[in-house]
């Protein structure tokens, strides 16, 4: 620390100190001061690179540059020293150190190119933009990070994520100083890592489309994160959640039945045959040379079954020769262990680090320990206690549920202000059946990770950059008291250059009935606009995907739609190059039904009970429509466990996470006299039908039975509300209703009347 506050008293010799005002950059470095005047970039400036491996990143810099203020600036290994950017190599900074002094020139410095990327997005968040040229205020700064593993994690094997998608979470992660992109490549719906030796797990999609990636596109991929200082870290999971595996090569990864001849349902991959090991070793192989700039290669090693593997013949001739006598007697934790040490071995031998999710308990099994040079990431905290990894030599991450854990299939993305108030040292669990846990400061936590699961590709960018930069924030001034009104000041400049640099596109509807949930039921009017120069081109579609935009229309007014529709908009420069990444709105036409209100938060593991809804905050109110088949699907696209098609009512609001209540209300049309028996039914929550202010329904179950109720009515039109909230993780409501006329249910929505409302502001 002695050196670099000795360079930070050089410079401010060379530059005069002055009281301007914070720093607007996250994370907010280790050590600045601030310098009278500022360094202005224009036409004239040269970017410097000392050496030749630094001329990418020089090119980089000077991309962003150029699409923030059309400035093409000179890339070159030696020049002026004045008015200039200088990236320097400096072999006195330890990792990821770098130094930044804004003077008579910007100096970047630091020991690896890592860290002359991290001080280049350092310098773009610095950036303010007048006419022709960008201003930046002189400024010395001595930066690093206090935690090395700034991780953030991809599901890519759930739902389909262009590529498109992937690169421009590199550009999030560069931009805010996160080191390392987990990619988990392979679960039991997809493959996405291309093995020439197994080409049957190379699958399709309905429409024809890959649901793999290529290895020239991963291979991209990594040299685009490279690029920008990040590392790619892939993930292929093991033994368990590898249904593709067992299932379509039942000779190499799985078992086959001798009666049936078909593949044993193992529901892992079979352990104890050594064919299975051959195979795996071929795939971390291939893994370390894909992805050659990762120091980790991560094998999965969470929620395994065991059940089912004890009862196949190989297992006791492998647990046999192999000596595993525990497994022998029926604890095939030591057959699971044992894999897990036979995986490390591989991996080591490619000169790289094992990582696995916490599933092994204690140290291991039987004769089996598991090695410490092991990182473990620590998420559930149920399967191995992090105290005890920790007692037990073990390195971790920090991956727990709340705040860091993002569950697309469950809404689930914990809000940011309980990032920004987190510790390194707690795991918070969204279940109440599991205490909160604390553990002691120390060595062995070397970071923490953002987990996104499940997600649909067009939600990854939305969700991210506001929980990101926090991570980043957190990981990067751990020892720094958090303050989050300076954090969030900080974060809405520059969210706004990140905008200019990556999103430079906005899409905006006139006539929506809700502008948040981009509702509309006549006709609207859709304008795009950027905040950088360039031609804009555009798309409609019904479906989600990012299409070729080589069919794509140039944009010149207003684009009038009247039915549902998905708008795909792409910046292009003069030479037809795309700028930033392509904005897309999914504007939703409804036959309004309800008024609604949402009301929360909820607490983190949920209400038990029906709340009072009169003690809630209000989150938003506006119309909602009637359900649809369009609008069903688009739903259950985005699930796992679908929901009840019959009877389904929308409680389901953009850009809205985690559990809250929702209140509709509207009118009903009673046909005729008689006795109407209603049933409800939720998955994770209950729910209340009133009639004219009369309770007539209450659900009291969460069991995702349905629940009945019968109420007499005489013919005529009746107001209704529902009050509903979802517990933890499934929102789904339906209700349906059936006289002693009707030999079948029908959907609640086929007694409501539209509703002739005006939009929401």
């Amino acid at each position: 620390m002695k050196r670099y506050t000795i360079f930070l008293l050089l410079l401010l010799l060379q530059c005069k100190p002055s009281l301007s005002p914070d720093v607007k950059i996250i994370p907010k470095p280790r050590q600045y001061e601030f310098n009278q005047g500022t360094f202005e970039i224009n036409g004239k400036t040269e970017i410097i690179a000392s050496s030749d491996s630094l001329k990418p990143l020089a090119h980089l810099l000077a991309r962003q540059i150029h699409k923030i203020s059309g400035l093409k600036l000179n890339v070159t290994t030696a020049g002026q020293d004045e008015n200039n950017i200088l990236l320097e190599f400096n072999d006195s900074f330890k990792e990821e150190e770098y130094y930044l002094d804004v003077c008579e020139n910007i100096k970047i410095e630091a020991s690896n190119y890592s860290g002359l990327a991290m001080g280049t997005a350092t310098i773009l968040q610095l950036f303010t933009l007048s006419k022709d040229k960008i201003v930046l205020p002189r400024v010395s700064v001595y930066d690093k990070p206090d935690y090395d593993y700034r991780s953030v994690m991809l599901d890519l094997a759930r739902f389909w994520h262009p590529v498109e998608t992937i690169k421009e979470t590199i550009d999030l992660l560069w931009f805010y100083k996160i080191k390392y992109l987990h990619l988990h490549l392979s679960d039991n719906r997809r493959f996405t890592f291309p093995m020439d030796d197994f080409p049957d797990l190379k699958t399709l999609n309905k429409d024809g489309s890959r649901e793999y990636y290529t290895i020239e596109e991963l291979k991209d991929l990594v040299e685009y994160a490279r690029l920008r200082g990040v590392a790619i870290i892939p993930e292929i999971d093991l033994p368990g959640h590898s249904t593709q595996l067992w299932s379509k090569y039942p000779d190499v990864f799985g078992s086959i039945d001798p009666k049936t001849n078909q593949p044993v349902s193992l529901y892992v991959i079979n352990m104890a045959k050594e064919e299975t090991y051959q195979a795996c070793e071929k795939i971390i192989n291939s893994l370390a040379e894909v992805f050659y700039t990762s120091p980790y290669i991560h094998f999965g090693g969470d929620e395994v079954y065991l059940e089912a593997i004890k009862h196949i013949p190989e297992y006791q001739t492998y647990c046999k020769e192999n000596n595993l006598d525990v497994a022998l007697a029926g604890d095939a934790n030591e057959l699971f262990c044992h894999f897990i040490n036979r995986m490390h071995t591989m991996v080591k031998s490619t000169g790289k680090q094992s990582v696995i999710w916490e599933g092994f308990h204690g140290t291991g099994a039987g004769k089996e320990s598991i090695p410490r040079d092991i990182t473990v990431i620590v998420w559930n905290a149920t399967y191995n206690h992090p105290d005890s990894l920790v007692a037990n030599g073990y390195n971790i991450v920090n991956s727990t549920w709340v705040p860091w854990y993002m569950v697309g299939a469950m809404n689930f993305a914990p809000a940011v202000e309980k990032g920004y108030q987190w510790d390194i040292t707690q795991w918070h669990h969204w279940d109440d059946q599991f205490d909160d846990i604390e553990i002691a400061p120390n060595q062995s936590t070397l970071g923490g990770q953002i987990s996104f699961w499940e997600q649909n590709y067009y939600k990854v960018i939305p969700v991210l950059r506001e929980r990101v930069p926090v991570l980043s924030e957190r990981m990067w001034n751990y020892t720094t008291e958090p303050d989050l009104e300076d954090f969030q000041q900080r974060f809405a400049q520059t969210n706004d250059l990140y905008n200019k640099l990556f999103r430079p596109i906005s899409i905006e509807a006139e006539e929506l009935l809700h502008n948040d949930d981009m509702t509309f039921d006549d006709i609207i009017k859709v304008k795009l606009t950027s905040s950088t120069s360039g031609k804009i081109k555009y798309m409609t579609s019904t479906d989600w995907g990012i299409p070729d935009m080589k069919e794509a229309v140039d944009y010149d007014e207003r684009i009038s739609i009247d039915e549902s529709a998905i708008i795909t908009a792409q910046l292009f420069d003069a030479d037809g190059k795309k700028i930033g990444f392509p904005e897309q709105r999914y504007f939703r036409k409804i036959e309004p039904a309800y008024d609604y209100t949402v009301l929360g938060p909820a607490p983190t593991k949920g209400w038990k009970e029906m709340p009072d809804f009169t003690k809630l905050n209000v989150m938003r109110e506006g119309l909602a429509g009637k359900m649809t088949t369009d609008r069903l699907e688009k739903i259950n696209g985005e699930l796992f466990a679908k929901v009840k098609s019959k009877g389904h009512i929308e409680t389901r609001f953009p850009g809205i996470y985690n559990q809250y209540a929702v209140e509709l209300s509207g009118i009903l049309k009673i046909p005729k006299d008689g006795t109407y028996e209603w049933q409800l039914q939720t998955w994770d929550g209950l729910a209340e039908l009133y009639i004219d202010d009369k309770l007539v329904a209450q659900g009291n179950n969460f069991k995702n039975e349905p629940e009945s109720f019968s109420t007499s009515h005489s013919q005529g039109e009746y107001s209704f509300s529902i009050k509903y909230y979802y517990r933890q993780i499934q929102n789904q409501l339906s209700i349906v209703y059936k006289t002693a006329e009707m030999q079948d249910f029908e959907p609640f929505e086929g007694l409501v009347l539209p509703l002739n409302g005006e939009p929401y502001e």
